[in-house]
């Protein structure tokens, strides 16, 4: 759905907990649904994805996403993991669910039952939750428009990355983060300078962030590393780096073509 509902597709605004059978396993989300939302104009579908041992409450708590969500009028999902686990490659906590086909349902449900622009819905997650976000950008970037991984490594289920075409990528790196270590990001960036055929001298700098925009059909890497350690978005932060702050004005740049 681009274009107006009709029938409208009324829902009460707040946060709610959805179930939802995927690959064989009941699992749940939070929902979170704008106060301007009237279920007659399609409105953005944001997923924020929680990290290794973490949940979609505590994850909605810490970043924020829900505030950005009432002011900006899109539909927020926080989802929760099997084990409080991603099942994003090498990394974490055994879960070996097929957690791209749940992102997938979860959209399916979400664009069926809500006035959702099926061409604007968005991922980013924190940590192994940015391992998933990076998942999805090589497995499943025919439904995503952009992605803002937090603090993850840029891995796939599959072991091979081959997005269906080229994907924005905004990836944000504490520059003090000991758990996932910024030695690793320049790897990350040039995978992904790769993937979207992106020309790595057409580069503008702006605060902590390097932004490559002459990329194929009109994408964009960003390359953010504040200051802080592996939490600095909700409890060291010397920049002041908010991610919703930052990855929503990147998101609405981009539509699904």
């Amino acid at each position: 759905m681009t274009g107006p509902c009709s029938p409208a597709r009324p829902h009460a605004a707040g946060t709610s907990t959805v179930n939802l059978q995927s690959g064989g396993m009941n699992r749940s989300y939070l929902l979170h649904v704008p106060p301007g939302y009237d279920g007659t104009k399609a409105v953005p579908l944001v997923f924020d994805v929680h990290g290794y041992t973490s949940f979609a409450s505590e994850q909605m708590m810490r970043s924020k996403w829900d505030k950005m969500a009432d002011k900006e009028g899109f539909v927020l999902i926080e989802p929760d993991g099997v084990n409080k686990s991603w099942n994003a490659g090498s990394c974490c906590g055994g879960n070996k669910q097929d957690d791209v086909k749940f992102f997938r349902d979860m959209v399916t449900k979400a664009t069926a039952e809500l006035c959702i622009d099926s061409k604007r819905v968005y991922v980013s997650g924190h940590s192994n939750g940015g391992m998933m976000t990076y998942a999805l950008a090589c497995e499943a970037a025919d439904i995503f428009a952009a992605v803002a991984p937090v603090c993850g490594i840029s891995m796939s289920p599959s072991g091979s990355c081959k997005p269906a075409r080229p994907i924005p990528v905004l990836a944000i790196r504490g520059l003090n983060d000991g758990t996932v270590t910024i030695n690793t990001a320049d790897a990350d960036i040039n995978t992904w300078l790769s993937n979207d055929k992106c020309a790595k001298d057409q580069v503008t700098s702006s605060g902590v962030c390097k932004t490559y925009g002459s990329c194929a059909a009109g994408t964009k890497v960003m390359d953010c590393r504040p200051r802080g350690d592996h939490n600095f978005f909700y409890a060291n932060n010397p920049d002041n780096y908010l991610v919703p702050d930052n990855a929503w004005p990147f998101f609405k740049q981009f539509v699904l073509p």
